[in-house]
């Protein structure tokens, strides 16, 4: 990672204020944090520190010469990398005695700096393993433990090095060396191991893989706190969340062992399996995704629900729980304060199928009226690109707080977030999480029941009021497109 433009001016000038004994506690403060975040920096300092040292011995023999003989010495001057360091006249048991106090400082914030870096690193990247492609939304790429950087199409990966994905729907593509694909969607991180260049380790989201055959003995490796999948050859995917990881096989085959124990299976075309302490590992039939699904709250949250809060009062008749939105800090949205309801993740299984006469249909309440939004987070239902779509609802108003009402929205009214081309509305996307959004400071909003039906709307299992939201207006819809949000 090489410096900027700014940070180094801003290291040169902190090094020239402590070659001066000038550096206040807030810069040696910001002096440690640099060196701390940039292996660059580092070299640069010891560089610089090399140079001082060598500096304190010369002045100090030059000031002891001038007093013995009486003469006006100009104070020395060194030019490094622009920054400039002068060290200024005086007696010479007094310049000694200064060189020696900038050299302990120096001293001292070198110690802080190879006792903060971690054991058995030394701040240099390992070897190119890849390349990013398809970059979308934000995604970040950092060395173990350091300042994560804004990743770019083209950059290289490197062993050691991690790759995450931030918001439902960023997405990356790591295209590595043997010309394997490896896919990120949504919020997920993955790190590929410094000591062994074919293993890679999926901390938490989702991850889809086209592996290129390899030969006996030379699997690729993914790992979770959960699970280790050896792969020779195939195309899969990987979900971690919740204590738990699931892998689908889409072709060819895999072994998964659970960490736990050490059982292992193996799995095969159109199979998948759960890995967590409570599941029975076995190989499963890979189900297609249905077109009619629900979803409510009367045994609970789903395992593995990401945001919300269970409710037990004020629902509508016959209703046993309801889910309220919770304080969130969105950091795909430069760190924005909002409130959200945010389903589990449902990467490998999916939630459901979307066809053009599909609706969904929510009922919910707010205390106060407000605003909120509906995004169907999707992938492709064979895990290929686009790897993630986000379609939106655009902005619904609530005016009547305080009641409960039916929103129903067709798909074909929802809108991409990060492009203006129609949805493929054919069963080629698969829903894999739902999220519920609201810019207001909190308007209570609360979810009760979540379902999609096709052909037309199915009608509630209890009467409510109708919805003042926001119905049937796809002109409206489409002039609130999120696209505006999204854009950076």
């Amino acid at each position: 990672m090489s410096l900027t433009t700014q940070q180094l001016a801003e290291l040169e000038l902190l090094l020239s204020e402590l070659a001066d004994d000038r550096l206040s506690q807030s810069g040696r403060a910001a002096l440690s944090a640099l060196l701390r975040a940039e292996p660059e920096a580092r070299d640069y300092y010891i560089r610089f520190m090399s140079l001082c040292c060598d500096l304190h011995e010369q002045a100090a023999i030059a000031l002891s010469i001038a007093e013995e003989q009486s003469d006006v010495c100009s104070p020395p001057t060194v030019a490094f990398g622009g920054a400039r360091v002068v060290w200024r006249p005086g007696r010479a048991f007094g310049a000694a005695a200064a060189a020696t106090g900038v050299t302990v400082a120096i001293l001292a914030i070198a110690v802080a700096i190879v006792w903060w870096a971690p054991r058995g690193q030394t701040g240099r990247t390992g070897p190119v393993i890849g390349w990013l492609e398809n970059v979308g939304g934000q995604v970040e790429i950092a060395e173990a433990r350091l300042q994560a950087a804004h990743a770019e199409n083209g950059q290289a990966v490197r062993s050691g090095q991690s790759v995450s994905t931030v918001g439902p729907e960023a997405h990356v593509t790591m295209r590595l060396t043997d010309g394997t694909e490896i896919i990120l969607a949504g919020d997920s991180r993955v790190v590929f191991a410094r000591e062994e260049q074919e293993h890679v380790h999926v901390e938490y989201g989702n991850v889809a893989a086209a592996i290129q055959r390899r030969a006996a003995g030379a699997a690729l490796v993914f790992s979770t706190p959960e699970a280790r999948v050896e792969v020779f050859g195939t195309r899969l995917s990987l979900s971690r969340g919740g204590q738990q990881t699931c892998v689908t096989v889409l072709e060819g085959t895999v072994r998964v062992q659970r960490l736990s124990d050490l059982r292992a299976v193996r799995l095969s075309d159109g199979q998948m399996a759960e890995v967590s302490p409570q599941s029975d590992l076995r190989p499963l039939p890979l189900a297609g995704s249905a077109d009619h699904w629900t979803l409510d709250f009367g045994d609970g949250l789903p395992r593995g629900w990401q945001t919300g809060q269970l409710v037990f009062e004020e629902l509508p008749p016959g209703s046993k729980a309801a889910v309220r939105a919770v304080g969130v800090v969105d950091y795909a949205q430069k760190a924005q304060r909002r409130r959200q309801i945010r389903s589990h993740n449902a990467w490998n299984e999916g939630l459901f199928a979307i066809y053009h006469d599909s609706w969904i249909h929510v009922r919910y309440r707010m205390e106060r009226p407000g605003t909120f939004l509906l995004y169907v987070v999707c992938r492709q239902h064979d895990f290929g690109q686009p790897v993630a779509t986000v379609l939106s609802s655009g902005n619904l108003r609530e005016t009547h707080a305080g009641q409960w009402h039916t929103l129903t929205l067709p798909f074909s009214a929802l809108r991409r977030a990060r492009s203006q081309a129609p949805p493929p509305l054919d069963g080629q996307l698969v829903a894999f999480a739902l999220v519920f959004d609201s810019p207001e400071q909190d308007p209570g909003l609360t979810v009760e029941r979540i379902w999609v039906t096709r052909g037309l709307p199915a009608e509630p299992r209890q009467p409510i009021e109708a919805s003042e939201a926001s119905p049937l207006d796809h002109r409206q819809w489409r002039e609130s497109s999120a696209a505006d949000r999204f854009a950076h």
